[in-house]
């Protein structure tokens, strides 16, 4: 460590170099600084995420908060919410973000893209909730329809269009000026769930620190749920505010819960988004269901009960980071949300019990009309392939493949072997894979056969 880095101090605390931040998350006492990364420390697999920006100012804070959805980078930063010294500071900051916010949302709803686009996430809590919901620092959309591939030209031409039409609207208001030619990317979830592309549009504002905008777009994502047009009144001023498509309140919890239950680091906001939709209004069972089982198609098999919510591993500290005054309360949060969702777990626990194939019928049903369509259109093959790759269990896999060929001419036990024979193609340690597969199949048939 240098001298200068060793005495460079912000907000008060001595700063982290950046060639000294490791793998995270990092430690609550962290803080970053305000000299940009050299160039060499961004991208690649050992790197930080180019999109990573820091604000510039005396007497801010920023700390290094560790974000799943950059888990393509070994170091998965972004920069946590400023905390100012001056209190007066901070608000005039707040609201020039508002109007950035106000200004990009007012951009997408008038664009040619604004059918194609979902919003979902805390601006829309907070145009719900008011003061109850935390303070949104991005937005986040889902891509439709849901054949549109990430890596197609008019993703290209959409980010550009909406970084453009930003500079456009915050140039009308004259508030603040979105840097469209400086605007970022990045790709997010890799490596889980849906792929994703970032879009970070910088801001400026006279006499104040500059900011910057998130946008995160995911591709591919199933709706569970039909979007609805949906007020988001205006953050900064008291204008009316955009009429845009959004995800339901009881679609962005049933979301909030898929989060908390199979991502590898749930994390605390969503915990705390949830607990405000769940006290708001029941949630149906069957959009519950189908939101978990078209990302984790396991849930196909199990029912909804409160035990799924007795180990979330919520990392308080990497909460604490942005929203301190709800990082204590984790516990707090987690009963509360179970007692909201009583509704739900009673709904759950009055169907009729049934076996295992029963039950994931209807819960696998999009999948195996998709199946059906594939053997008429081409082969069992085909068929065999889509099972294969659709993240799907052993045991829902079975299940889908012989629905798909007609249950009255393919029994459990020719669709469990021609599955074990497809999967075994081209391997050459045959025998012992073989072995495996058996007992996983075995597993699988007698699954099928016990009570849900």
């Amino acid at each position: 460590m240098t001298d200068d880095m060793a005495v460079e101090m912000n907000g008060g605390e001595a700063v982290t170099p950046w060639d000294e931040l490791e793998w995270g998350p990092w430690p609550v006492t962290a803080v970053l600084s305000q000299t940009p990364p050299d160039p060499s420390l961004l991208g690649g697999d050992e790197g930080l995420p180019v999109t990573l920006t820091v604000i510039r100012g005396e007497g801010i804070l920023q700390r290094p908060v560790f974000d799943p959805s950059l888990m393509s980078y070994s170091k998965a930063m972004r920069a946590g919410e400023p905390q100012f010294a001056s209190p007066e500071l901070a608000a005039r900051w707040h609201e020039a973000r508002c109007q950035a916010l106000d200004d990009v949302i007012a951009a997408i709803a008038g664009s040619r893209w604004a059918g194609n686009l979902v919003l979902r996430g805390s601006i829309l809590l907070k145009a719900w909730y008011g003061d109850a919901a935390r303070e949104p620092g991005d937005l986040d959309f889902v891509v439709v329809p849901q054949t549109w591939l990430m890596t197609e030209p008019r993703t290209g031409r959409m980010l550009d269009d909406i970084a453009q039409a930003s500079a456009a609207a915050a140039a009308e208001h004259g508030v603040v000026r979105i840097d469209a030619e400086n605007a970022m990317r990045d790709e997010i979830w890799t490596y889980s769930r849906v792929p994703g592309m970032r879009l970070v549009l910088p801001w400026h504002a006279e006499g104040l620190p500059s900011g910057t905008v998130q946008l995160d777009f995911v591709f591919n994502e199933r709706l569970p749920e039909e979007p609805e047009f949906t007020s988001v009144p205006a953050r900064a001023t008291d204008e009316t505010g955009q009429r845009i498509l959004a995800a339901t309140p009881a679609l962005s919890l049933a979301w909030k819960l898929l989060w908390l239950l199979s991502d590898r680091y749930p994390q605390g906001k969503d915990l705390y988004d949830a607990v405000l939709l769940a006290e708001a209004a029941p949630l149906p069972l069957g959009l519950l269901m189908r939101t978990l089982v078209a990302a984790e198609p396991e849930w196909a098999g199990r029912r909804f009960t409160p035990d799924a919510l007795d180990e979330l591993d919520i990392d308080e500290d990497e909460l604490r980071k942005d929203y301190p005054e709800i990082a204590d309360a984790v516990e707090p949060l987690r009963q509360r949300l179970i007692a909201a969702l009583a509704p739900t777990f009673a709904e759950s626990a009055a169907l009729p019990a049934a076996d295992g194939y029963t039950w994931r019928l209807g819960h696998l049903a999009p999948r195996i009309a998709q199946a059906r369509e594939l053997l008429q259109s081409e082969d069992v093959d085909a068929v065999l392939t889509y099972v294969s790759e659709e993240s799907l269990g052993m045991t829902e896999c079975i299940v889908v493949f012989r629905e798909a060929l007609g249950a009255e001419r393919c029994s459990l036990e020719d669709a469990a072997a021609t599955l074990l024979e497809f999967r075994l193609r081209g391997m050459s340690s045959e025998s012992y894979y073989r072995s495996r597969f058996t007992t996983f199949i075995q597993r699988a048939v007698t699954e099928l056969g016990e009570n849900v």
